[in-house]
């Protein structure tokens, strides 16, 4: 191991967006795990990756025996003064191995390991980043609509937009691009589930507070939204400033403001 390889790790965290000392410290725990595969040993192994050359050294901790019964855990004298001093019976030592040893196989198993837990903590940091979104419009591809859903691509992560909050009659295909709420955020064990919709009232809420920069900066509030998806929509707005008057501010100049939002849900 060298530091091009250490270079390489360094890149792996680039691409995937995560602390080197992270990407490091996995390698470590997939060494240590295909280590005690090939020495079928429990816990006396250990693995350092040195963070300036990326060397890698691997130890096994085993015990000075006057006649070995378990070779992945045990050694002579004979063999522990090979690394050691003044070696006694009963000593614990940590012993070298050396890292070509473990040939494919180990290295493989360290990759597998590596593949897993970067993909965990993908799906982690996309669950953190989306968890506290509920309620924000978000716009995204659609990647392909399945058994009636909409499968959203939002550039990290994946959405879902289900029948039942799509507007009636709207139709999109592969490479749309599309706007929607989030609604809801879920852990799965395939990942974060992230559920959106056009067919809700806070939809439509939003497409107002995007179009209309009063209701933004609360100047004018909605108070209510009556709505049947794909049919027709009912909004009250209510104008904390007497100056300005709120269904004029929503509607817009010869109505620009809410045709834009009629055209989206249109």
């Amino acid at each position: 191991m060298n530091y091009d390889i250490l270079e390489a790790f360094g890149q792996i965290a680039k691409e995937k967006n995560l602390e080197l000392e992270y990407v490091l410290a996995t390698v470590e725990a997939a060494l240590i795990s295909a280590v005690k595969k090939k020495y079928n040993v429990e816990d006396n192994v250990r693995v350092e990756i040195d963070r300036t050359e990326g060397e890698i050294k691997v130890f096994l901790t085993k015990k000075v025996v006057e006649n070995v019964t378990n070779p992945g855990q045990e050694m002579t004298v004979e063999d522990a003064s090979e690394f050691y001093e003044d070696v006694e019976i009963g000593q614990i030592l940590d012993v070298p191995m050396p890292f070509e040893e473990f040939g494919r196989n180990a290295i493989a198993t360290a990759k597998q390991i590596l593949i897993q837990r970067v993909r965990e903590a993908e799906r982690e940091k996309i669950y953190q980043e989306y968890k506290d979104r509920i309620g924000e419009l978000v716009t995204g591809n659609v990647q392909q609509v399945d058994k009636g859903n909409i499968i959203i691509n939002l550039g990290r992560a994946e959405a879902i937009v289900p029948g039942r909050e799509q507007i009636k009659k709207e139709k999109f295909r592969q490479g749309d691009r599309i706007r929607a709420v989030i609604i809801d955020v879920q852990d799965t064990n395939r990942g974060p589930q992230i559920t959106l919709s056009r067919a809700s009232t806070e939809f439509l809420k939003k497409l107002f507070d995007l179009e209309v920069p009063e209701i933004a900066e609360k100047i004018i509030e909605i108070k209510a939204i009556a709505r049947e998806a794909g049919e027709r929509s009912k909004v009250a707005v209510y104008s904390n400033d007497d100056r300005i008057d709120a269904v004029g501010a929503c509607v817009g100049v010869k109505g620009v403001r809410v045709q834009n939002i009629v055209r989206e849900l249109n």
